[in-house]
């Protein structure tokens, strides 16, 4: 950590020899925040950016306004870029603590491919996207959230449930678009920021953007998170740099053009080796957290990452009432995998494994209005290159194909009674080689006043059994059918925001997954409260099981207030997290999926109690502090990763102008 520490000193250093600082711009000044409502969320895969949009074409008055699109969504959950700018986070993975009816299985060690769920779905079942161009692993249809760079992101949308399949080239339950900022500055600025945590975990970003002329917006983001070693095999490093051209053509024409790269490399150590640690003592329990004297099940294996990302987008008007979008985009991924390399660890396998894709595809998409009706058009077509090479028990397999992708899906809706009931029609087709994967889906939206609202939909659709050319379906195994309903209700005052969503869904013949989430926020003065929570429950045949916890609480009580003549800019509370108990999972890092057991003991309910505070300088600069798990508590999420034992996190932004 001495390389981030003096890297910081040097920037600080160069930060406040700067003089005047740059405001901060997007994203509203007032400290009344709603979490789940939003101006600056974007239809899936149409719309782009956020309201900063319209605050900077003001400034500068002769530049070209850039194209903007309304939300689609109504009933989205939404996370705006006024809290995310606040949050200490560690990875992206960290930012849907309060989207309803979601979960995260953590695996305590920074870095590690943790799983989140929507809708009670996880690996293989959820889809991400960034400004709609989707994010998966074509191989296995997961995204590892840590490799995101979230220091670009605007906004994020979580889309409802019946509408989660509508969305790239897998038919997944839930859609999440991670929306990047798009603004013009007038003077160029830069923006550091440097966060340190326990067990030497550190990060470090640095931003550039410049108005290179009235129509060229250039902006560069590079990161560095490191986690020097604590538990043996422990140890994490990422790399990630973006590069963003924007071309504002004209009012009706705008180009992006955006490359990404990323390289991790993370140590695999399996946990600890709860068996090991039996046999060595008769209270195990003392020595589960101690990074020092506990066993890890793999002490030599590990993953290696690289990713090179590109995309041209176009968006234009065509004409009055309407929105188009021509994207093109390559996408290469190399995963290497590596467990007991050399053969040293007795009780391993030794498998060696690199998986490449090279990924080319387009997106053209339309919406238009006409009278009453709102249509949107999208078409994606995808050519991907697999390549597969296996050493596993020194046996070599490769495996090398090609597929090709076409996705096609619309959505019909209709305005009615001055604009309070909506309902819409939307449907989807998949040709992938010689097979297809169809859904349809029905949704309601309906304005009951002002500050009241109700949604309902339902769907229908197929989902592959596997994204992996190289994989055999069993004989017998038919192609999953999958029904989504959900239910919901919101309610805005100037005092509370109230959401509710009740979900039910099945998969396969007699596998069926319910539950509800609720979010409340109330303010009185200047204290906030926040709270969301998770009821999820899985039935298989007549049985009932804790796939997930049934239960999940997240609490925030926070005080809010701009102080010292509104040069201040304060938040500072306490969230309380619980979960109850769920049945005892194990991670596959070659797979990426998760393995249940039940036979074994169900995973002991936990409880947490964290510090934070946030304080935001003259809008252009931030400091983060927060105290993790102040009451000390053991505990696991999934076995045997130990969460992190009572900590300090501190942080600071600061953005200054060239």
């Amino acid at each position: 950590m001495k390389f981030f520490g003096l890297l910081f000193f040097f920037l600080a250093t160069q930060t406040f020899s700067m003089g005047d600082s740059l405001s901060i711009h997007g994203g509203s000044t007032s400290d009344s925040v709603t979490v789940f409502d939003s101006l600056r969320t974007t239809h899936l895969g149409i719309a782009d950016s956020s309201a900063a949009d319209s605050l900077n074409a003001e400034a500068v008055r002769d530049t070209v306004v850039p194209i903007t699109f309304s939300a689609e969504y109504p009933f989205s959950a939404i996370i705006p870029q006024e809290e995310i700018r606040r949050m200490n986070l560690r990875y992206a993975g960290d930012l849907f603590s309060l989207i309803p009816v979601s979960y995260k299985r953590s695996l305590g060690f920074s870095g590690l491919p943790e799983e989140m769920n929507f809708y009670g779905a996880g690996f293989g079942n959820v889809s991400y996207f960034e400004n709609g161009i989707l994010l998966n692993d074509r191989i296995r249809n997961v995204y590892d959230l840590n490799l995101y760079q979230t220091e670009d992101v605007d906004s994020i949308e979580v889309v409802p449930s019946p509408r989660g399949f509508l969305h790239g080239v897998f038919n997944n339950l839930a859609s999440v678009n991670f929306i990047t900022k798009d603004f013009v500055a007038m003077p160029p600025y830069t923006r550091i920021k440097y966060i340190e945590s326990p067990m030497g975990e550190g990060y470090v970003d640095a931003q550039f953007n410049s108005l290179f002329s009235k129509k060229y917006i250039f902006s560069f983001d590079v990161s560095n998170r490191k986690m020097d070693a604590g538990f043996v095999n422990s140890d994490y490093s990422l790399w990630q740099a973006k590069v963003k051209l924007k071309y504002l053509y004209s009012n009706s024409l705008n180009f992006f053009l955006n490359y990404n790269f990323v390289k991790s490399d993370i140590g695999l150590n399996g946990g600890i080796n709860y068996d090991t640690l039996a046999t060595l003592t008769t209270e195990p329990w003392l020595y589960l957290y101690n990074e020092r004297t506990s066993p890890v099940v793999d002490r030599e294996s590990y993953q290696k990452v690289k990713q090179h990302n590109f995309s041209l987008r176009m968006l234009a008007h065509l004409y009055e009432e309407s929105t188009s979008e021509l994207s093109f985009y390559y996408r290469f991924n190399l995963d290497e995998y590596r467990q007991n390399e050399f053969g040293r660890q007795y009780n391993l396998l030794t498998r060696l494994s690199d998986r490449k894709t090279k990924t080319l595809g387009g997106i053209v998409s339309h919406q238009t209005n006409f009278s009453i009706f709102n249509l949107a058009l999208k078409g994606n077509y995808e050519n991907v290159d697999y390549y597969e090479y296996v050493d596993h028990f020194a046996q070599f397999n490769p495996y090398k194909t090609n597929v090709n992708v076409l996705s096609i899906d619309g959505i019909l809706s209709c305005e009615l009674f001055d604009k309070q009931l909506k309902p819409s029609i939307f449907g989807k087709i998949i040709f992938k080689d010689k097979s297809y994967y169809s859904g349809v889906g029905i949704d309601l939206s309906f304005i009951i006043s002002s500050n009241s609202s109700f949604y309902t939909g339902v769907s229908y659709y197929y989902k592959e059994l596997t994204a992996n050319p190289g994989w055999v379906v069993p004989s017998g195994l038919r192609t999953p059918r999958k029904i989504t309903t959900e239910l919901g209700y919101k309610h805005t005052s100037a005092k509370t925001f109230t959401m509710l969503n009740l979900f039910y869904r099945t998969s396969f013949e007699n596998s069926e997954k319910y539950g509800s989430g609720i979010t409340f926020n109330y303010t009185y003065w200047k204290i906030h409260a926040l709270t969301n929570t998770s009821i999820v429950k899985d039935k298989i045949g007549p049985f009932e099981y804790q796939l997930l916890p049934s239960l999940t609480m997240n609490w925030k009580i926070e005080y809010r207030d701009t102080l010292f003549n509104t040069s201040l800019l304060l938040r500072t509370g306490f969230e309380a997290k619980y979960s109850s108990k769920q049945t005892f999972a194990q991670y596959n890092f070659y797979r990426k999926d998760i393995t249940y057991s039940t036979v074994m003991p169900l995973v002991p309910a936990w409880f947490t109690l964290d510090f934070y505070l946030s304080g935001e300088i003259q809008r252009s600069a931030m400091i983060y502090f927060s105290w993790e798990n102040l009451l000390g508590n053991t505990y696991y999420i999934t076995p045997y990763y130990p969460m992190p034992w009572r900590g300090i996190r501190f942080g600071i932004m600061w953005q200054f102008a060239n």
